[in-house]
């Protein structure tokens, strides 16, 4: 037991955050406090991010990425799945959410064996599809029907396991925006609740962006083809 605790560093301590924030957030739906376990699962993606850029900036263990597929299956995965099930229970949504689990684990694997591309994702993160149903629960309070909720897991499952090519946000530039909309979102559900579904806004706008972002860079790779064909 000493070994592999030995073998941890710091942004396997932040993974581990990750997976209890996704813990949490299964925990607290069980006690019907929605907002709280979406909430929870916003911190895990905020963990999940800092763990890996910890990880390149001071390298990680030999179980780094594994630990991290791990707790992503937990905090985007099963914890998001357990939300949307606790309050629709209708066969057609709970058929959907096992979909958007399966597909969900898949594109772990793949990611797992994968060749490591320092631009792109192959699929949709985990990740984004985990913050788009909290974030869209939050914004929602109750009013999305069950079909609409179904139409939605079985999209974010087919992109996840989809070849389509999604950008990876690493840069300041895009980073500092994106965190001040998730920090947003999440303190205001600790200073009062009533505000956190508009509070969300910004960032269900934000991931509704990333998840149709491919479809400009497909167009801007359009673009500079054009221009090189032009100027040969």
């Amino acid at each position: 037991m000493n070994d592999i605790f030995s073998t941890l560093k710091l942004p396997d301590l932040i993974t581990l955050l990750n997976a209890l924030c996704g813990f949490g957030a299964i925990v607290a739906i069980q006690y019907g406090m929605v907002q709280l376990s979406c909430t929870l699962i916003l911190l895990a993606a905020i963990a999940d991010g800092l763990d890996g850029s910890m990880a390149r900036y001071m390298g990680g263990s030999d179980i780094g990425g594994s630990l991290d597929s791990l707790a992503d299956v937990i905090s985007f995965g099963v914890a998001p799945a357990i939300i949307i099930t606790s309050f629709m229970s209708e066969f057609v949504t709970v058929v959907a959410v096992c979909f958007y689990l399966i597909c969900g684990i898949l594109r772990l694997a793949r990611f797992n064996i994968s060749k490591p591309d320092s631009a792109f994702f192959k699929g949709l993160p985990i990740t984004a599809g985990g913050i788009t149903v909290a974030a869209i629960i939050l914004v929602d309070e109750g009013h999305l029907q069950s079909i609409a909720v179904a139409a939605g897991c079985i999209i974010l499952g087919m992109l996840m396991v989809s070849s389509i090519p999604y950008m990876k946000i690493r840069s300041k530039k895009k980073t500092l925006p994106l965190t001040l909309i998730f920090a947003i979102s999440i303190v205001s559900y600790f200073l009062d609740p009533a505000f956190t579904s508009i509070a969300t806004v910004p960032l269900v706008l934000a991931m509704m962006l990333y998840i149709i972002s491919p479809i400009f860079i497909r167009n801007m790779g359009k673009d500079i083809h054009e221009h090189n064909k032009q100027h040969n």
